[in-house]
């Protein structure tokens, strides 16, 4: 019997939508977006990359969280608009959020390779 995956939405159906996508559903084999939301259809396809792209407020589910993948300068409006539809979790994606994402993928990605991946920070003085 298979373990049903938890569904989430992804604010924003362009490149950082998309992005994130990848990273969480390559992280998380449990998790699955659902949709791509967007306050406005006429900047938007009605499929992305083979899901569906749903306006905010029309027949979601309330209890799916909702990831942030756009610029930050754009969550405030959008996060309010989401609580509006009755949204109750709201994630925001952070330049930190996004850049731990961003190194946990690359480095699974890397070890699923048998290569090794290390950021600079994680370098000591002198190597």
């Amino acid at each position: 019997m298979s373990k049903e995956k938890k569904k989430v939405y992804i604010a924003g159906a362009h490149s950082r939508g998309r992005t994130l996508r990848a990273y969480l559903e390559y992280l998380y084999p449990n998790l699955e977006v659902a949709a791509f939301l967007v306050d406005n259809m006429s900047e938007n396809k009605e499929v992305v990359d083979e899901l569906p792209v749903l306006l905010i407020g029309q027949g979601l589910h309330t209890e799916y969280p909702v990831y942030l993948g756009m610029r930050g300068v754009n969550h405030e409006k959008v996060a309010g608009e989401l609580r509006d539809a009755g949204m109750k979790e709201i994630i925001p994606v952070t330049v930190e959020l996004d850049m731990r994402l961003r190194n946990a993928y690359v480095r699974r990605y890397a070890e699923n390779r048998g290569r090794t991946f290390c950021v600079i920070d994680e370098l000591s003085a002198g190597e």
